[in-house]
């Protein structure tokens, strides 16, 4: 039975200039004897966290399906059967309140999504509606995009609309602190923070000053978007996210600026959130057919996803197209690095099981100095060892990762120099398999979602999936 592995070494990337310098050949022997024989190729990244890398590796770039969704499963479809769409059209009938829309701008096109949806709601001439961005953008290298966005997204906002809050995603932490709510109250219902109209100007200063997108600290483009009582909230989403750092921001600052424990705002979101908070939606979830989920039903496969427990639901509700679902195709497994290491636990696992697809997810990002972080890889380099034996003239394997860090660390906890390690933008892809003889074929470079589309073409070659596997002859006509 032939099997695809995939050790993923998250937080290992290819050393850019000026990182500080970690031996990896030194720190792991197994894996610098398997790179000898293995293919190798490399991936561009733009994630630095957990979820969004394992989202792409799971589902891929989903976004214009999203869109497609939004456009032909939503807007062009009779609204007058959607019992919460026509409920939230009713309750906008005081001309004199305003609508929120907030949304995440991954491409310019959404404000065409955007601008039909408003004019499906057949508003007055004077009703104001203010647009807000969440900014998600993980690299400063995403300005230059972000910036033609951001302009096309103001020179073609509909009638009566105007460009409100922008504010980085993160940086407004998940557990909200009293500065926190004290930040978003006064941004969100006094609009008293930084106000540039200009805003292409304020992210030419954000990119310069080395700030990421999503850690933007919120600014105003006008003086009158604050948030009233009995105003309208929409997040425009286009997937499953979650919100609940915003809108619990909102809720809670809401009670004491309109001093009542009611809600007084009516908040929607165009596909349902990703929320512990009772939001009516217009739509349910995506159906992604690129999931991990859509993928084993069309081949008849099983997978085994090694993880921390923590990570379980996180990895399940991405695995499954965003869905929390007990998908009898995909399993779990607690990830302990101490059980991978006995021999026999590999071969029971990897030979004894039927999981056509075994993927183990291990984190080094979690480290507190240089030092800790050479003694992570050196623990996983026995596993790494022993799966490699147990594969050889049998199964696929893969040893790379999905996302990449920057961050600084003391050396050691006696020797507190901070030096930074830099492995943002790319990592590496070791894979070997005994039915693609190196002689007749190689890796082209690709994305973290290949990778998995590689490990389940490995299973079946029938599927019509993109492959970094290519025969040589194939790989030097499109390099060309």
């Amino acid at each position: 039975m032939k099997k695809s592995i995939l050790f993923l070494i998250n937080g290992l990337g290819i050393e850019r200039p000026g990182s500080y310098s970690i031996s990896i050949d030194q720190c792991m022997p197994n894996l610098a004897k398997i790179k000898e024989t293995s293919y190798y190729t490399s991936a561009i990244i733009s994630s630095f966290e957990y979820r969004q890398a394992y989202e792409y590796f799971f589902i891929g770039d989903s976004y214009q399906k999203e869109i497609e969704y939004i456009k032909n499963s939503f807007l062009e479809t009779d609204l007058t059967t959607n019992q919460n769409f026509q409920i939230f059209k009713n309750q906008l009938t005081n001309a004199g309140k305003k609508i929120h829309i907030f949304v995440e701008p991954k491409g310019d096109k959404i404000i065409d999504e955007i601008n039909d949806f408003i004019r499906k709601l057949e508003l007055t001439a004077n009703k104001e509606i203010y647009l807000h961005l969440i900014l998600s953008q993980q690299a400063l290298e995403e300005y230059t995009k972000l910036i033609t966005i951001v302009n096309f997204i103001k020179y073609h906002l509909h009638q009566n609309t105007t460009l409100g809050f922008i504010i980085g995603r993160d940086f407004i932490k998940d557990e909200l602190t009293k500065d926190d709510l004290d930040y978003a109250k006064k941004m969100f219902f006094y609009c008293s923070c930084e106000r540039w109209s200009d805003t292409e100007i304020k992210l030419k200063n954000l990119q310069q000053s080395q700030i990421l997108p999503c850690n933007v600290q919120g600014f105003c483009a006008t003086n009158s978007c604050k948030i009233e009582k009995d105003d309208t909230i929409i997040f425009f989403n286009t997937k499953r996210t979650n919100y609940d750092k915003f809108i619990k921001s909102i809720i809670d600052n809401s009670k004491t600026v309109f001093q009542t424990e009611e809600l007084q705002l009516n908040i929607y979101s165009l596909i349902q959130l990703d929320t512990k908070y009772n939001i009516k939606s217009f739509m349910n979830n995506i159906e992604y057919d690129t999931s991990l989920s859509k993928t084993l039903e069309k081949t008849n496969k099983k997978a085994l996803i090694i993880t921390s427990n923590e990570n379980i639901p996180l990895v399940n509700f991405l695995a499954n197209g965003m869905n929390y679902i007990n998908n009898p195709r995909i399993q779990f497994m607690n990830l302990d690095i101490n059980y991978l290491s006995n021999k026999e636990n590999i071969n029971q696992l990897l030979n004894q099981t039927d999981y056509d697809l075994i993927i183990i997810d291990n984190h080094m990002d979690v480290s507190k100095t240089i030092n800790e972080l050479k003694e992570q890889l050196e623990k996983i380099d026995t596993p790494i060892g022993l799966i490699a034996e147990a594969s050889e003239n049998k199964y696929s394997l893969f040893i790379t990762s999905l996302y990449g860090i920057k961050k600084e660390l003391p050396i050691a906890p006696y020797n507190t120099e901070m030096v930074t390690i830099d492995y943002a933008m790319e990592i590496p892809i070791f894979f070997f398999d005994y039915t693609y003889p190196r002689s007749k074929y190689t890796l082209r470079p690709g994305e973290t979602n290949d990778i998995l589309n590689t490990a389940i073409k490995c299973l079946d070659e029938t599927q019509d999936i993109p492959s970094l596997i290519v025969k040589k002859g194939i790989f030097n006509i499109l390099f060309k």
